[in-house]
Order: structure tokens, then sequence, then C-alpha cells
């Protein structure tokens, strides 16, 4: 994990992939977290390969030394640190979700399949003793 940081945008390795966090809204600045004050926010985009969107975000706090991702509790003295586990976390999110909407589809698709032949089933029956 390595940081670069230039023109306000903090760009952070997390395996192998390049994540440009830029300075977000100051929608959340002034809001406590704990016991620590929210100075700055750093977001980025996250897509999969199957169009679900997500935001990583990590909130910088007053104290000038540690960083907070917004997905779970904690805080790092490292951004590159705070910010790997923002987008580990939040990709394994999005990885779940699609995850459960294929599940769900393939769920949906076997209780028609199984309907359909129970229909099919009881008509061959039916007209099997005429």
């Amino acid at each position: 994990m390595a940081l670069k940081e230039e023109d306000g945008i903090r760009t952070v390795g997390v395996n192998g992939t390049e994540f440009k966090f830029e300075r977000g809204p100051v929608d959340k600045v002034g809001r406590m977290v704990r016991d620590k004050e929210i100075v700055a926010l750093w977001i980025t985009p996250l897509k999969a390969s199957t169009g679900f969107l997500a935001t990583a975000t990590v909130n910088e706090f007053n104290d000038g030394v540690l960083y907070g991702p917004s997905s779970v509790p904690g805080t790092f003295s490292d951004f590159a640190g705070a910010a790997a586990t923002e987008v580990t976390v939040r990709w394994l999110e999005l990885t779940n979700e699609h995850l459960a909407r294929k599940l769900k589809r393939q769920r949906e698709w076997i209780a028609i399949s199984a309907g359909l032949l129970a229909v099919a089933g009881i008509l061959a029956i039916a007209f099997r003793g005429m």
C-alpha cells in the first residue's frame, strides 16, 4: 500500500489496483465520530464489472494523525491503511450483493421450473387414465 498525494487527490494501491480518493463534500465535516471531529472526507467510487456501484469513504479527524474508514469502527494512523480497509470492505459488500441477486434469480427460476414440472406431472397422470 503506497500513498501518493497530488492536487488534493490521494492515490492508494490496494492489491495491484489504484484508487484515487478525492476530498469529498463537507456535509459531514464537524460531525463527531466517537470523540473525534471529522475535518475532511476522502471519497472514491467503486464499480464492479457487473455495474454495481458503491462509494468508499475515509474520514480524516481533527487530531491530524488518525483516519477512519466509514465501513468499520476503528482508526488508523496512516491514510493508506484506512483506505485499504475501506476499499476491501466495500468491495466485499459489492460482491456479496451481486451474489445475493444471482442466487435470488436462480431460486426464482427453480421455483417456476418446479411448478411447471408439477403441472405437467399432474396432467400426465390425469390423461394417462383416459
